[in-house]
């Protein structure tokens, strides 16, 4: 179990390194991600650095550390789960973990 202040340390660098990518953290993406349009790409990524809408459901943990962003088959990105499910065209999940200097091994905040 994580004491409080472990928590708000963990979930500040979670925040730094989403809203900062690749100045804070070293961020690497998937093959499926590079492959979408460009402007999809910068969409996705802009609804990501922006992310805010954390709760029980997305971070039971309250850590920051996952999350997803919707392309609406309108061409819009929404960080809004849809309610119907009809309207979403692209999911893109994304998720933040710590590493070792080496990047060889999980670093334990």
């Amino acid at each position: 179990m994580r004491s409080p202040e472990q928590l708000d340390t963990i979930r500040r660098l979670n925040d730094a390194a989403r809203s900062n990518p690749g100045t804070a953290s070293i961020a690497n993406v998937t093959l499926g991600f590079q492959s979408l349009p460009d402007a999809d790409r910068f969409a996705a990524l802009a609804a990501i650095v922006g992310f805010s809408r954390f709760d029980g459901d997305n971070d039971p943990y309250g850590e920051h550390d996952f999350g997803a962003v919707y392309r609406l088959a309108t061409g819009g990105w929404t960080q809004e789960r849809p309610k119907d499910e009809k309207t979403i065209a692209e999911t893109v999940f994304w998720k933040v973990d710590y590493y070792d200097n080496t990047l060889a091994s999980a670093l334990v905040v």
